[in-house]
């Protein structure tokens, strides 16, 4: 399994792959290591994360988000040229292609699983069909507890 997160320790990207019988996680770039938690995974599935204490978890696309919101508004742009030049087929042509691409990359690109406290993505991990998808409520929910957290962490 392949395990990306950001360092507790030194709040650094890392990517570590873990085989089945591993203990511990280390960060690639502070080489800090804890132990795995006990009960994290049972009979191969993921009960909670690895990196923080978090028992939810959503599954997503492996694909960049920031990427993908290029590719959309690079279409809707050079649409939008081709409708300003008024040839009505090219701009429609454009607007087809990126959705067509958009549905290529939906069907070719895999799935991973993501914390939604801490965002460690799992990746190469078995079942992910029996885990939930996204959840705005509980995204919503980790993110006013960020916010309240660094609020709270300020000098007064």
């Amino acid at each position: 399994m392949n395990v990306t997160f950001r360092c507790p320790r030194c709040d650094r990207l890392s990517r570590v792959e873990l085989g089945r019988d591993e203990r511990h996680i280390a960060c690639s770039a502070c080489q800090a290591t804890w132990p795995l938690p006990e009960g994290a995974s049972q009979e191969g599935k993921l009960q909670r994360c690895w990196i923080c204490p978090s028992t939810e978890l959503f599954v997503r696309k492996d694909f960049s988000q920031s990427l993908g919101v290029a590719i959309v508004a690079a279409g809707a742009i050079v649409s939008s040229f081709f409708w300003a030049l008024r040839m009505p087929l090219w701009t429609y042509g454009v607007l087809f292609a990126t959705a067509l691409i958009d549905v290529a990359l939906y069907i070719t690109v895999g799935d991973l699983l993501q914390c939604y406290r801490c965002h460690a993505q799992y990746r190469d991990l078995p079942g992910l069909d029996t885990y939930a998808d996204f959840d705005l409520e509980t995204h919503e929910k980790h993110r006013q507890q960020r916010i309240r957290l660094t609020e709270q962490s300020k000098p007064t």
